[in-house]
C-alpha cells in the first residue's frame, strides 16, 4: 500500500527541554487505513496528531506527505486545505452560521468548485451523517451530538487523503458515536487515504485496521490487524488464536 505519511524520529518537548512532549516517534501511515491511537491523557496522541496536522513544529524529527518534507511544499495553508481534514473533541462550528454554512465554510477558499457544488456537496454529506434535516439551522439550535457530525461533514467535504481525528467520539452518546464510526469508515471506500484517530473509546479500536498504544511520549506498541489476519489467511489458520502485538519498548 501508498505510504501517505512517513513520520522518523519525531520528538517535541515545551519549555526549554523540560517538558518532553514526543520522543523519536516512527510511524508510517499507509493509505486505506484506519489507526487508532490509544494511551492514557497526557501520553502525546494530541501533541502527534498537532505535528502530523502541521498546527504545531516539531523540536526535531521528520514527516514525509507522500515523499515530501514540508520544506518542499509550497503552500503549506492550500496542502493543509487539501491534503487533510480535522475533527476535533470540539465541533468549532461558528454558531452565527447554519449547520449547512459551516460545513461549506471549508470550500470556501477553493475557488474552482462552484457555489452550487458547495451546496450539494455539503447538503449530500449532512444527509450522509443522518443530519440533512438540520442543514438550516443555526450551529447554536442543534444539539451535541448534530453538532459533531456535523463538524465531520466539514471536514470530508474536501475529500481529504488523510483525516486526523481527536477524540471524535468523546462528547456523544454510545450510538452518534457508532454512527461516526461507520461514516469515516465509509469515507475511506470513496477516497484513497487514511484515518488516525486519537482516541480511548474500545470501538474505535474495534473498527481501526491498526491500534498504536502510546505512552510518556513514545509509541510502544503496534497491532497491526489487517497484516496478522492475512498472514493467518495465508496460513489456514483464520479463526485460531489472537492477534500478536508489536511490541517497541518495555
Amino acid at each position: 500500500m501508498r505510504k501517505l505519511v512517513e513520520i522518523s524520529g519525531l520528538t517535541k518537548v515545551y519549555d526549554d527541554g523540560l517538558v518532553q512532549g514526543l520522543s523519536g516517534v516512527n510511524l508510517v501511515l499507509e493509505e486505506g487505513m484506519i489507526y487508532a491511537l490509544m494511551g492514557t491523557s497526557g501520553c502525546g496522541k494530541s501533541t502527534l496528531l498537532n505535528l502530523i496536522g502541521t498546527l504545531d513544529s516539531p523540536s526535531d524529527g521528520e514527516i514525509l506527505y507522500e515523499g515530501k518534507r514540508l520544506d518542499e511544499i509550497e503552500s503549506i495553508s492550500k496542502f493543509r486545505r487539501e491534503f487533510m481534514g480535522f475533527v476535533f473533541q470540539f465541533h468549532h462550528l461558528i454558531p452565527v452560521l447554519t449547520l449547512q454554512e459551516n460545513v461549506e465554510s471549508a470550500l470556501l477558499p477553493n475557488k474552482q468548485v462552484s457555489s452550487k457544488e458547495r451546496q450539494n456537496r455539503a447538503l449530500n454529506l449532512l444527509n450522509d451523517m443522518g443530519v440533512g434535516h438540520r442543514a438550516q439551522a443555526y450551529a447554536r439550535q442543534i444539539s451535541g451530538g448534530e453538532r459533531q457530525r456535523g463538524a465531520i461533514a466539514r471536514a470530508l467535504i474536501n475529500y481529504p487523503k488523510l483525516l486526523l481525528a481527536d477524540e471524535p467520539t468523546g462528547n456523544v452518546d454510545s450510538k452518534t458515536a457508532m454512527l461516526i464510526l461507520e461514516k469515516l469508515k465509509g469515507h475511506l471506500k470513496t477516497t484513497s487515504g487514511a484515518i488516525l484517530i486519537a482516541t480511548h473509546d474500545p470501538n474505535v479500536a474495534e473498527i481501526a485496521d491498526v491500534i498504536i498504544e502510546m505512552e510518556d511520549g513514545k509509541i510502544v506498541s503496534i497491532l497491526n490487524k489487517v497484516a496478522i489476519h492475512d498472514s493467518d489467511k495465508s496460513l489456514g489458520l483464520e479463526g485460531f488464536g489472537s492477534p500478536m502485538r508489536v511490541t517497541l519498548f518495555e
